[in-house]
């Protein structure tokens, strides 16, 4: 594979297909186009739980590997467009939950990019992290208080 072929795969991964490049929000439409696809495979597939933490760690990886190959080869640091650690995060919030459920699916989201956003203490550390671990982590991180206060949700009210 030539290395502009292996850029133009890294820019479409990292932006989860070009829809990285909305102009309004990518990081917001990229979660809610994850959203999307997780309820409606939840709706067609029962995803068992490995299967669930395998499709975290792959997205993750892509994510790093696009991440890292941008950063290394044209000097990008943390661009709007690259959402792909959105994707592996909002994956991440909805680990181990109801996937066909509406209502956890739309709390994990909303949580998910409520912490995201925000970014309070250890994700805003994350975000400074240089290179591709750096990018990807404080999504990862902003996942986790989403998935506690989703599950807690879902477990008590739903």
């Amino acid at each position: 594979m030539n290395k502009e072929r292996s850029r133009w795969f890294s820019h479409m991964i990292g932006s989860f297909l070009g829809i990285g490049y909305f102009p309004l929000f990518p990081g917001t439409i990229a979660s809610l186009v994850t959203v999307a696809i997780i309820f409606i495979v939840a709706g067609t597939f029962d995803i068992k739980l490995i299967w669930d933490i395998e499709i975290f760690f792959i997205l993750l990886l892509i994510g790093l590997l696009s991440g890292y190959d941008l950063i290394r080869h044209k000097d990008i640091k943390d661009p709007k467009w690259f959402v792909m650690d959105e994707v592996a995060g909002m994956w991440l919030a909805l680990i181990a939950l109801p996937k066909d459920n509406i209502w956890v699916v739309l709390i994990a989201f909303t949580l998910f990019r409520v912490f995201d956003i925000w970014k309070p203490w250890l994700i805003r550390k994350a975000e400074k992290i240089p290179g591709a671990v750096g990018i990807m982590l404080d999504d990862v991180l902003a996942a986790v208080p989403a998935w506690l206060i989703t599950f807690g949700i879902w477990r008590l009210f739903l």
